[in-house]
């Protein structure tokens, strides 16, 4: 039960936390929202663009509750699982609270959590850890415009 709530509800506790953070950082901060919008549309753009080109690699296509004949323990998509969209999402969601506000403690609460629902989805067998792995670092490619978004701000601030 708990690596089922880790596993699947996991990801939907780090991205309303992350938007009740951001939104509350850009009423109270008032950043330029005409500068953050096209980078944070880049971000998850070029984190998808990398997953998509990155699954064309010939590497492991099965899930492993399939491989293993056994039930899946947490929700999936029908598809190979590689790269982890969920690890994908939350690692872009986490980055962007962590590089563009100045929330640093609750970005590290929601990478411990990120890290825990990626252990729990390789536990209920929707994914191996290669997996999780490709989808953190296809969001991590993805959160680099955060980077350069950041300079940008406080460049021109």
């Amino acid at each position: 039960m708990l690596i089922r709530l880790l596993a699947d509800g996991g990801l939907i506790v780090i991205v309303l936390i992350s938007a009740v953070v951001g939104i509350y950082w850009l009423i109270t901060a008032r950043p330029k929202l005409s500068l953050l919008a096209p980078y944070v549309l880049m971000a998850g753009l070029t984190a998808l663009l990398v997953a998509k080109l990155v699954s064309l690699l010939p590497i492991q296509q099965t899930r492993p509750f399939l491989e293993q004949g056994a039930q899946a323990g947490a929700a999936y998509i029908n598809n190979p699982g590689f790269p982890s969209d969920h690890a994908l999402l939350a690692t872009v969601v986490v980055m962007a609270l962590f590089i563009l506000t100045p929330y640093k403690k609750t970005a590290y609460g929601l990478m411990v959590l990120t890290v825990l629902m990626c252990i729990a989805r390789v536990v209920a067998l929707v994914h191996t850890p290669l997996d999780i792995v490709g989808g953190i670092i296809t969001g991590l490619a993805g959160a680099a415009w955060y980077v350069k978004l950041k300079h940008d701000i406080f460049a021109a601030s």
